[in-house]
Formats: C-alpha cells, structure tokens, sequence
C-alpha cells in the first residue's frame, strides 16, 4: 500500500486549519523531522506543521504564519494521532513521492 505523501498531509492540515508537529508528521512519512520541510519554501500553507514547543512553525516571520494558524488550540503531536486523524479524513494516498 502507498504511503501518504507529505503533499497529502499539508493538504489536510490546510483545509482542516490544524497544525502537526514536525516530529508528528515526519513519522508519518519516514523522514527525519529536521529534513521533513527541506528544500520546501516558507508560506502559509507549510506553516501547519509546527515545533512541539512553541505551536509555531520554524523560523517563519509573521506573514508567511497563516493567518488562523492558532485559532485551534489543538495541535496533534505523535504518529499515531496523526495517522487516525488522516483517516478520520479518508486522505487519499499516493504512489507519487513527495516534491522535494
């Protein structure tokens, strides 16, 4: 079976307005958390997938945060969570890799 692409993710996280940790996500994936966003480009829509201390994404100035990035106080921090969160939300899988 097709892992879930981080692609796929970032698309949930977005429509859904929830952030995940980069620990949560990168398990998710098979990917070290400080390579997870490598090669990926600071905007709003990366700006979900947050550092577990601070609720916030990595060095990201204000106007490249969401704009309703805390509006939910929830943020879903471990592989598991993440994974029943996914399929509470049928998110389609993909044979595709994730664009670097």
């Amino acid at each position: 079976m097709p892992a879930v692409t981080l692609d796929s993710i970032l698309d949930a996280l977005d429509t859904a307005r929830q952030r995940a940790t980069y620990g949560a996500v990168a398990a998710v994936v098979g990917v070290s958390p400080r390579a997870l966003m490598s090669g990926r480009e600071r905007n709003q829509r990366h700006s979900w997938v947050v550092n577990l201390k601070s609720g916030l994404p990595t060095d990201y100035s204000a106007e490249l945060m969401h704009g309703e990035l805390t509006a939910n106080a929830m943020i879903i921090r471990t592989k598991d969570d993440l994974s029943t969160w996914l399929a509470s939300r049928e998110v389609h899988v993909s044979a595709q890799p994730a664009a670097a």
